[in-house]
């Protein structure tokens, strides 16, 4: 299943004291990497993670962790026009949805993604994409 991978999934992977979820984040990262082209990272998350763990963890950190994403075998989708304009079909239907959220959205429908791995409550509201968490 194609699956689109929110800031929220990366975080909580590196920094949740939830041992389980460590471990299911980690066996679900595998099993998208396992598969060409299964695995979809919205630019806007490199963004958001890249600022979250630099404003936290400091330069270092961010830059290991932000690597170790740029690195893997998933499929990093910069923001296009077509998504762009999607995002902002999507910010005006949901009047709360921030930004970054409509653009990860957006994103999933651009890619024909089966869900987006989240728990984020401003993507679970949009009814054109699926969200899956733990």
């Amino acid at each position: 299943m194609r699956s689109v991978l929110d800031t929220r999934f990366f975080v909580e992977s590196f920094a949740s004291s939830d041992e389980h979820f460590k471990k299911w984040a980690r066996t679900t990262l595998q099993t998208i990497q396992a598969k060409t082209n299964m695995g979809i990272v919205p630019s806007i998350v490199i963004l958001e993670f890249y600022k979250i763990q630099l404003d936290n963890l400091g330069k270092e950190i961010a830059e290991l962790r932000t690597n170790s994403i740029l690195k893997s075998d998933l499929n990093i989708t910069n923001l296009d026009t077509p998504i762009a304009i999607e995002a902002a079909k999507l910010r005006c239907k949901y009047i709360e949805l921030p930004t970054a959220d409509a653009i990860i959205a957006a994103t999933a429908m651009a890619t024909s993604c089966d869900y987006v791995l989240t728990d984020d409550k401003h993507i679970k509201q949009i009814k054109e994409t699926k969200t899956r968490w733990l």
